[in-house]
């Protein structure tokens, strides 16, 4: 259990530490280039200096093996130590006292427990106050229009958290430690001015998020009015981790020790919860996050096949084809279930019921069936670059294990696409040679504007906004995602705090990008202007891009009417005007 003692924060730990002091101490004397300092590497065999420490941010990266992180990162590695031992390692360093520090780690499985159940508490909270409370009247409406009852709410444990800055609190009675373990779960933050907490959660239904064993892990809330964004998530902790969990998981215990035939994939909670009414208990969502490995293996210890059931617009086919990769990793067979324009899977089944789900079923298509007409139609109408889609196919097609299947369906795009195999193999090979010149450089170099972005929120909270996060979503290549997801959970975070919450892979591409060689002025005005800069940037970029498309299809499309020209003319000539308001 907690400690009586008010308990001391990892942030408090990590202002009070120095990464040059330690590293000279314990490894090498540094050197001080710029704002930074070099030394050598201890985690590769390193002749030429290639470890670079920003000490006032608190973080390391080395160019060469791209090992990256914070203090607490670089004990772990350097001393083969667990994150409490490295914890007690900083305490003993820098004398400070970190007996009752707020965060146990994840050896500590005592914490583990005590979280736990503090969700289990919380859910139980939020489910009650949705079923008696009143105020949850437009909650309860909204799960009526999606087809769920008293029975299904009370079932599933769906909840509510009201449009309150003081409910969970309240509820622990400010407790000190309880308080503490709700801001690690991510239901709760605490305003630095005032030292205050406050809910996470308002004013949205909430979905408690389980494992295999139903131990509830975290929470989704949905808003129910005009919040944005539409679905948040509890943030990552020693108990949750978004890459490895899938909601819907704990109702494969139905299935009483067989397996099903096949596993459906959807994107949204009450399209998993509407299958589950249906008796579909073989359903799967991964939360509004990119599928990834560890979801893939999870889902291959229970079938090989995968039906993907996303939403029918565009986000929805777009969502479908990036789970391509990891699946063709974990050498699935993966189908795409077509649904009638503008129904998910809850509506769908809502409105036209169980068998006529099932009829839909046996019509499900290949995925990369589903890719390649997907690619061709945006080709055509839309004029998408076919060298962007060349290398989009290559890309998921590689992680293809038999060989038969993936010269199979080498020939059907080559088919669609009127291309020939050499025209293939030669992109194929340009792609390879790119890749290993971007691979070689010594130190890494801005190439995109994302980057440059994404490394001024990291560097920048003052920068950060929902508003801005949201407005280059679209922009952003999946390695990128889980980066804009922990902005948009830990807004007020520094970038040390960020690599502690942060998993291995996701901790070392933040240092990553923080090691990216740009120069950032510390004056914040400079910098929002530098924001503000490359944002008008991807707005031109889009621009452009719709530009081109419209004068492919004046220039190649003869079936065009004289109102329809009219009306491209007309659109080109607002996207002109706009491009010179940008510039200008």
């Amino acid at each position: 259990m907690p400690s009586s003692k008010e308990n001391i924060s990892l942030e408090d730990i990590l202002k009070k530490t120095s990464l040059v002091k330690y590293i000279e101490h314990n490894w090498q004397p540094l050197k001080k280039v710029g704002s930074e300092y070099k030394t050598l590497c201890p985690f590769h065999d390193d002749s030429n200096p290639s470890l670079s420490v920003n000490d006032e941010k608190g973080v390391y990266y080395c160019y060469s093996c791209k090992a990256g992180g914070n203090i607490i990162t670089f004990i772990k590695d350097f001393k083969n130590l667990n994150s409490k031992e490295a914890i007690n390692e900083i305490g003993s360093f820098f004398n400070i006292k970190v007996s009752n520090i707020k965060i146990d780690f994840e050896d500590n499985q005592e914490r583990k427990n005590y979280l736990i159940n503090l969700n289990s508490s919380v859910a139980d909270l939020y489910n009650k106050f949705l079923i008696k409370k009143d105020v949850a009247s437009k909650a309860i409406e909204y799960l009526k229009s999606r087809g769920f009852n008293q029975q299904d709410i009370e079932t599933n444990q769906i909840g509510f958290a009201p449009d309150s800055w003081d409910f969970l609190p309240s509820f622990v009675k400010n407790d000190k430690n309880k308080l503490g373990a709700l801001e690690e779960l991510g239901l709760v933050k605490k305003k630095d001015e005032t030292g205050k907490y406050y809910d996470f959660f308002r004013n949205r239904i909430i979905f408690p998020i389980k494992n295999r064993q139903g131990t509830i892990l975290g929470f989704a809330g949905r808003s129910i009015d005009d919040s944005t964004p539409k679905y948040l998530n509890s943030k990552e902790s020693i108990v949750f981790s978004k890459r490895k969990v899938l909601y819907g998981i704990d109702k494969f215990n139905n299935f009483k020790g067989t397996k099903p035939k096949f596993v459906f994939l959807v994107e949204g909670y009450t399209d998993v919860l509407m299958m589950n009414k249906i008796g579909i208990y073989n359903t799967v969502a991964s939360m509004g996050t990119s599928l990834t490995l560890d979801h893939a293996s999870e889902i291959k210890k229970f079938s090989d096949k995968i039906i993907i059931n996303f939403d029918s617009d565009k986000a929805g086919l777009d969502a479908a084809f990036k789970s391509i990769e990891p699946l063709f990793e974990n050498n699935f067979d993966v189908y795409k279930l077509n649904l009638p324009d503008g129904l998910d899977p809850c509506d769908f089944i809502t409105s036209r019921g169980k068998d006529a789900f099932l009829d839909l079923v046996k019509q499900s298509d290949s995925i990369i069936d589903s890719f390649i007409e997907f690619s061709k139609q945006q080709y055509l109408d839309k004029n998408i670059s076919l060298n962007n889609i060349i290398l989009d196919f290559i890309s998921k097609v590689s992680c293809v294990k038999d060989i038969f299947n993936r010269d199979l369906m080498t020939n059907k795009f080559i088919s669609a696409f009127g291309l020939s195999k050499n025209e293939l193999e030669k992109k194929i090979i340009e792609n390879q040679n790119e890749k290993d010149i971007n691979h070689s450089s010594k130190e890494k170099e801005l190439t995109t504007t994302i980057d440059i972005i994404l490394k001024l929120l990291l560097e920048s909270k003052e920068l950060r906004s929902l508003e801005i996060i949201n407005s280059i979503k679209n922009h952003v290549i999946s390695n990128h995602t889980e980066i804009l997801t922990l902005l948009e959970e830990n807004i007020d975070s520094d970038p040390s705090i960020l690599i502690s919450i942060s998993n291995d892979n996701l901790s070392k591409k933040i240092s990553d990008l923080l090691f990216t060689k740009i120069a950032i002025d510390n004056d914040i005005v400079k910098q929002k202007k530098m924001l503000d800069d490359c944002l008008i940037k991807l707005k031109l970029e889009d621009l452009k891009e719709r530009k081109r498309r419209i004068n492919m299809r004046l220039n190649y499309q003869s079936e065009l009417n004289v109102d329809e020209e009219k009306r491209l003319l007309n659109e080109l000539q607002k996207i002109i005007e706009s491009e010179k308001k940008l510039k200008y």
